[in-house]
């Protein structure tokens, strides 16, 4: 019999209430569900932007691969997973392989990508977000749309499952994030973490603040309508992934499953939330955001002092791949790639919900690894 866990392989690093450790302890023996959420932004396609994939085009499949490759174990589109320009492999190996362990109910969800994926999936949106530099993202009604849709789908599944996991796929979402983040009023210079190993923040920040200049929206309108921040600067999963949250709270915990992406979600939650626009809700539960300990603790980010700004939950998994059997998952350690289809979240899941050990999950991710490696060939490592 599996006893809960009750070791520090998730590190709690904001706590604002006090309750992130109980609330993911009573998720033990729980009906949960995974949702990976995907969407494209043309943002992406800038050179030296996102680990996401080696070129433009390769980054533009990335979310339809990775959705292949968590509910099908293999790429159908591509020759192979996603891969990074230093060759590492996507960390939709780690994600499958945890909740392959607690057998979690996983649904795809497009919300706006290039290509969708050879498996079933629900579409919900259909726009690909232009280059933030535009300043015109995504059509404002086509954001409200997808927020809408998103709360549907949350009080849908809060009526179903125990809790929900958030998950996303959206190369160059952390400079979408940057966008809306700073949209919305916060300053997050030097503060978010990157698929790169080297976050280029002088760079992003250039990228936003060209964005919201051609933009021209006021403070006073994001403020009654925080959607605007979206629609300017951000990409399609934002929306649906804060309505889902907006709704399912009021019933069930939420998880959001990501770095610096989820805590710009998260933040789009709260003004949502002091916003008049978004309807009647109530929260019996605050969102937490999961994720690594390579997002966590990236030494050219502070997306713990972020989560503190914030008042958001956040934690993160904290696994030794230097104990990987597999050279391509121990590259993880030089903070290469760091979070991406709720890698966090998955092996914080598998340890709280399904109350499996740290040595249990790694055995399982280099499982996983040489599936879904082995499924496409040899990639470097």
């Amino acid at each position: 019999m599996i006893c809960p866990p009750a070791d520090d392989f998730v590190n709690l690093l904001n706590d604002p209430d006090g309750g992130l450790k109980s609330s993911l302890s009573a998720l033990y023996g729980k009906r949960g569900k995974f949702f990976l959420c995907i969407g494209s932004t043309r943002t992406s396609d800038i050179a030296g932007i996102s680990a996401a994939g080696i070129t433009a085009e390769a980054r533009r499949l990335t979310p339809c691969t990775d959705a292949e490759a968590l509910i099908a174990g293999r790429a159908l589109t591509a020759d192979s997973i996603p891969i990074s320009p230093a060759g590492v492999a996507s960390p939709v190996v780690i994600t499958r392989a945890c909740l392959g362990l607690i057998d979690l109910a996983v649904e795809v969800i497009d919300c706006g990508a290039f290509t969708p994926p050879a498996v079933q999936f629900r579409r919900v949106g259909s726009q690909v977000a232009s280059c933030l530099t535009s300043g015109q993202a995504l059509k404002l009604d086509e954001v409200v749309a997808l927020f809408e849709a998103g709360k549907s789908a949350g009080a849908e599944a809060a009526e179903l499952y125990d809790y929900i996991v958030l998950g996303e796929c959206v190369p160059a979402g952390t400079t979408t994030a940057m966008g809306v983040l700073t949209a919305l009023g916060w300053n997050v210079q030097g503060m978010l973490s990157s698929s790169l190993p080297l976050a280029e923040q002088d760079s992003r920040h250039a990228l936003v603040r060209s964005g919201l200049s051609k933009a021209g929206i006021s403070r006073d309108l994001i403020d009654e309508q925080p959607l605007h921040a979206v629609a300017a600067v951000g990409d399609p999963m934002q929306p649906f992934v804060a309505g889902m949250a907006y709704s399912a709270c009021a019933r069930v915990p939420v998880i959001l499953g990501g770095g610096s992406q989820m805590l710009a979600v998260y933040a789009l939650f709260k003004a949502l939330i002091g916003s008049s626009c978004a309807g009647e809700r109530q929260m019996r539960y605050a969102p937490m955001v999961a994720t690594t300990k390579w997002v966590a603790f990236d030494p050219n980010a502070r997306t713990r002092q972020l989560s503190k700004n914030l008042s958001a939950p956040y934690a993160a998994a904290c696994p030794d791949f230097n104990q990987s059997r597999h050279s391509g998952l121990r590259a993880y350690e030089q903070f290469n790639v760091k979070e991406g289809a709720g890698a966090g979240a998955s092996m914080a899941v598998a340890h709280f919900a399904g109350g499996f050990s740290e040595s249990q999950i790694m055995s399982a991710i280099d499982r996983c690894y040489e599936e879904l490696v082995g499924h496409n060939g040899a990639i470097l490592f």
